[in-house]
């Protein structure tokens, strides 16, 4: 089955990878296909980390998120940012092609069974995936979890897969589509701007001092906005306060990303993508934490309704165009590869950053 003759585009010359797979999924998602699951699976990425007192490794999910996913009427599938080779440095992934051949037969498999994807919180990002060095106050990066997630949810952008990126999830969906983030927004927060409201709890954080804030709905018929709509409400302007805990947040605003909530001191707290193709909405947020309140069920809601209409699209049809999806990939490792500061040593962390300018002007990912 061809999905370029499918889509109704036969010179290739015409759209890019991205446009075609677009049109393409959007027309089969008007035919008449059978669901293939009655839960959606939906799709949550989970770092290593140490259970029993630090002396049992184990692979951890977000467990709010889950119930959570679970609650909306889909079904958590975790995956583990499993290490692809003991000692190997995650990051020469991106110039290895062997390496890359090896995770990518893994993350294919996986990602095709996905309807929906969550891409939770955690730690930093490694700066270096959007070309800047790292700040003092960075924590070292988990980077085996920055590159499955990097390449998660570069196929999720590029297959149109229902997505939803909470605290560093949103982090990460900007950056991978060519965004940058302020490493530390204390710190970096510019000067000529109104001063900045708490972000995140003093000392150890519990569900006891998170800290909270208010946030403005910037379009009343933005996917954010429809989402956490009450049954009886006409519009909703604002969230009275959402619970918040980063120290990070965007800088520079991906293309095809327009911001759909900000805090009263103009941080970002939320985006989506313009094309009415993609349901890829990220929020600073924590949502999952009071999923008693409805407004916070029903952005779990809307995404798990996203991803049951994605059910019915033929995945099989996708794999004659996996040599194409492929390259497509390593475009954009080669786009990250020649950045500024791309190169930097996880272990060397310096004072300040280093900013470069991003080739997003270029068509990057058209």
């Amino acid at each position: 089955m061809d999905v370029l003759m499918r889509s109704g585009i036969q010179d290739t010359e015409d759209a890019s990878l991205s446009d075609r797979l677009a049109l393409w999924i959007a027309e089969q998602q008007q035919q008449q296909y059978p669901a293939r699951h009655a839960r959606p699976r939906i799709g949550m990425l989970t770092p290593s980390g140490y259970a029993r007192d630090g002396g049992w490794p184990v692979y951890v999910g977000d467990a709010p998120t889950a119930y959570a996913i679970l609650e909306a009427g889909g079904f958590p599938c975790l995956i583990p940012t499993l290490p692809l080779i003991e000692g190997f440095d995650p990051f020469h992934l991106l110039s290895d092609e062997h390496a890359f051949a090896l995770l990518f037969g893994l993350i294919w498999p996986v990602i095709r069974e996905l309807d929906g994807l969550i891409l939770t919180g955690g730690g930093d990002l490694y700066s270096c995936l959007y070309g800047q060095a790292p700040h003092a106050q960075t924590a070292t990066p988990d980077v085996w979890r920055d590159v499955w997630e990097r390449y998660i949810a570069l196929l999720a952008w590029l297959l149109c897969i229902p997505t939803l990126g909470i605290c560093r999830g949103m982090q990460l969906m900007n950056v991978v589509l060519g965004g940058t983030l302020y490493q530390d927004l204390q710190a970096q927060w510019p000067k000529e701007r109104p001063p900045l409201l708490r972000h995140r709890a003093r000392g150890r954080v519990s569900s006891s001092n998170w800290s909270m804030h208010p946030i403005r709905l910037h379009c009343p018929e933005s996917r954010l906005a429809l989402a956490v709509r009450g049954n009886r409400e006409l519009d909703r302007h604002s969230i009275d306060a959402v619970l918040s805990m980063h120290h990070q947040a965007v800088e520079t605003l991906a293309p095809d990303l327009v911001v759909s909530a900000s805090s009263p001191d103009g941080v970002v707290e939320a985006f989506e993508e313009t094309a009415s193709s993609r349901w890829w909405v990220g929020v600073q947020f924590h949502p999952e934490w009071v999923t008693h309140l409805t407004w916070s069920l029903g952005l779990f809601t809307a995404l798990v309704e996203a991803s049951r209409s994605y059910t019915t699209i033929p995945r099989e049809a996708l794999e004659p165009l996996l040599d194409e999806i492929q390259g497509w990939l390593r475009q954009q490792d080669s786009v990250l590869m020649h950045q500024p500061g791309s190169l930097t040593s996880v272990g060397g962390k310096q004072n300040g950053r280093q900013t470069s300018t991003l080739p997003i002007s270029n068509g990057r990912y058209r």
